[in-house]
């Protein structure tokens, strides 16, 4: 039963006259009669009563007749979603995000693609970069924010800014008293870091930035997210880590300083596979360009 032998059926239905019915559907009157004809073969019934001059339906077909203009409509309704869809215009976007990215530089871009498709979903799913490389080459996820660099090859990742790290003090430290801190100024003081499985390669570049300055990172702590390094540093357990202005937050105790000369950077890139050419990734793609020029 395809939807062209519908139509005829409706058009019918509505000028209960074959030459009238034919013309609406761009068709010949014998090629009217033949779907008609062949509709009701397939459902075993008779449709319509035709005399020369006359076309009336047959119970069976008033009902029919009203459902076929349901499955019409609904086939209809079907198709422009289907279009919407590929258009990236509708859906949901499945999106995976590291902590600090979470909540240096996501809400901008959720934003901005919430400005593009406002229409698309976003399904957020809070990952480190290494699991978000699994998740995007076993399809669990669409596009990524994650800390570069990654190491799958069919993955493609564009940085879309950085921001520098600042330090979390504790009321009353001697560090608190300047208006910058050197990294070398923390030698022998404990301090608060994210665990290496957050960006296992910005971690390793924090403790080489301090190798290089001259000493050895003490590590008290390994923490995250942002919140739960400010609690500890309020708490007298070490110095904190902290990426960026977004992450100071407001708590009693606690004071930030910007660290001054050779220092760790947050970079933050959008990872999605090479092959995606779906609209929704490239919209979203672009907003996080847009989101990360105001990091920098």
């Amino acid at each position: 039963m395809d939807r062209s032998s519908l139509e005829c059926f409706v058009a019918l239905a509505e000028e209960l006259h074959f030459h009238r019915a034919a013309e609406r559907c761009h068709i010949s009157q014998p090629a009217m009669s033949q779907q008609i004809r062949k509709l009701e073969r397939q459902l075993g019934l008779r449709l319509a009563h035709r005399t020369k001059r006359t076309v009336s339906l047959t119970p069976a077909g008033e009902v029919f007749a009203v459902e076929a203009r349901k499955t019409l409509r609904q086939m209809d309704v079907a198709a422009e979603l289907a279009l919407r869809t590929a258009r990236g215009e509708i859906g949901q976007l499945t999106v995976g995000v590291t902590s600090p990215a979470l909540y240096v530089v996501f809400p901008e871009v959720a934003a901005r693609f919430r400005e593009r498709l406002p229409k698309v979903g976003l399904v957020v799913r809070e990952l480190t970069t290494a699991e978000q490389e699994r998740a995007l080459m076993h399809g669990d996820i669409d596009v990524g924010l994650v800390h570069p660099p990654l190491e799958e090859s069919a993955l493609a990742t564009e940085q879309i800014g950085r921001t520098a790290f600042q330090l979390a003090l504790p009321d009353g430290h001697e560090l608190a008293e300047r208006d910058e801190v050197r990294l070398s100024d923390l030698e022998g003081e404990p301090v608060v870091i994210f665990p290496r499985q957050i960006a296992p390669h910005l971690y390793d570049t924090v403790l080489l930035l301090c190798q290089n300055a001259g000493f050895s990172l003490k590590i008290a702590m390994e923490a995250h997210p942002a919140q739960s390094i400010i609690g500890l540093v309020a708490s007298g357990v070490g110095l904190g880590f902290i990426a960026s202005r977004t992450q100071r937050l407001a708590r009693d105790g606690v004071q930030y300083r910007p660290i001054s000369g050779p220092r760790p950077y947050l970079s933050i890139g959008v990872a999605y596979h090479a092959d995606s050419s779906a609209p929704a990734t490239r919209a979203f793609v672009a907003a996080a360009h847009v989101a990360g020029r105001d990091m920098q």
